[in-house]
């Protein structure tokens, strides 16, 4: 995956900061992208020549040499007709190559995190499943031994998948950072150290155009989860638990950074549907959270941008963005996981109760050890 200096960034951000500086909203922003376009076609053709790119730069004190100015004309030109159409000139200006970069890794690091959690739920349900068939061979007396052997599988399976959690936050701060870090920069056109208003309508622009193929992905990564997650169904067989293992494998393998990356290719600035309606408001609602002060930060992009955060959340809730943070998917499994805990320690605890009982009669039955609240599971909450 690629990462580093984008190109003739440093030109790029110069053209763009002159020609989005003082925007209010997005259609302010985009009249004045029109209004720079216009006075850099000195001409009035509508199109940018090479000659006129070079006349741009130089106004800005970019020192560009002929075979980079070809570079830079060719990169923009998308339609390879030598020249800069308006389309073309605002998706240069505001593209979004370290946002591609945070969303394909946000994809991968989701997929390494799938394929952690298939592996723990096949083996712990191996292992339920080995204890099924040693419960049907031995004498009709061992339930209680069967049901706190359950017990204490499901308990690991727990602990092992809020493991995983853990394991898969720390991928997202240590691998996703310097990319925000990096998108964080790219967007800050002036070099301030922060995002002005006129920057952010750009930076969250992008973020809803390209959040719209990776939550797309996201979903049928949540399909091939569910697939994954129906061996936790103890009564499976082995045969169905293969079969649902396939299923997941196959499901996982359609969720392609490929796929993501066709799809932006579409999709930069370009906002539709209820979002195009209330972008300005969306975009007013992320820069008041993030940026209280008049200003962003890249502490507040940060906070903003690592999946499971707090502030992760509320900046998609105020982008309208209003999906389940995928952080935190795996909390209904724990949750079910700790309620069928519960009944299992409720049953074992009737069980003891009664053969206590029982004893005071002085009849010779075992006495299980009492489950307590100490034996339980940690809470999987994601902090």
């Amino acid at each position: 995956m690629a990462s580093g200096k984008v190109k003739y960034d440093a030109e790029i951000k110069k053209m763009c900061k002159q020609a989005i500086t003082g925007s209010k909203d997005s259609k302010d922003k985009e009249t004045r992208i029109l209004d720079a376009f216009k006075a850099w076609d000195k001409d009035k053709n509508g199109v940018i020549t090479k000659d006129e790119l070079s006349v741009v730069l130089t106004s800005l004190g970019c020192s560009t040499k002929p075979e980079d100015l070809e570079v830079m004309l060719k990169e923009a030109d998308l339609d390879s007709d030598g020249k800069i159409n308006y389309e073309e000139m605002v998706q240069w200006l505001c593209r979004a190559p370290h946002l591609e970069q945070y969303f394909l890794l946000s994809l991968d690091i989701f997929k390494r995190n799938f394929k952690d959690v298939d592996a723990e739920v096949l083996s712990v349900q191996r292992e339920m499943q080995k204890m099924q068939k040693e419960f049907d061979a031995g004498p009709p007396d061992d339930e209680t031994a069967a049901m706190k052997k359950c017990f204490d599988i499901m308990q690991q399976l727990l602990k092992q998948m809020e493991a995983v959690q853990r394991s898969t936050q720390k991928r997202i701060d240590d691998e996703l950072t310097p990319v925000i870090k990096r998108s964080f920069k790219y967007h800050d056109k002036d070099g301030s150290g922060t995002l002005s208003y006129d920057e952010g309508i750009i930076f969250f622009s992008n973020f809803i155009s390209l959040w719209e193929p990776f939550g797309e992905l996201m979903s049928e990564l949540n399909c091939a989860q569910v697939a994954m997650m129906d061996r936790i169904d103890s009564e499976a067989e082995d045969e169905n638990l293969d079969h649902t293992k396939d299923l997941a494998q196959k499901k996982v393998k359609l969720v392609t950074p490929d796929k993501l990356h066709k799809a932006f290719k579409k999709k930069y600035a370009v906002l539709k549907g209820e979002h195009a309606s209330q972008m300005d408001a969306h975009h007013k609602a992320a820069f008041e959270l993030l940026g209280p002060g008049g200003k962003v930060t890249e502490a507040a992009v940060l906070e903003a941008l690592l999946h499971g955060h707090e502030k992760n959340s509320e900046f998609l809730d105020a982008m309208g963005l209003g999906v389940q943070d995928v952080m935190k998917a795996a909390e209904p499994t724990c949750i079910m996981l700790r309620d069928s805990l519960e009944n299992i320690r409720e049953a074992l605890n009737e069980v003891n109760q009664s053969a206590s009982e029982m004893a005071a009669m002085k009849l010779d039955v075992p006495v299980m050890p009492v489950v307590g609240e100490s034996d339980g599971p940690d809470d999987c909450q994601v902090q």
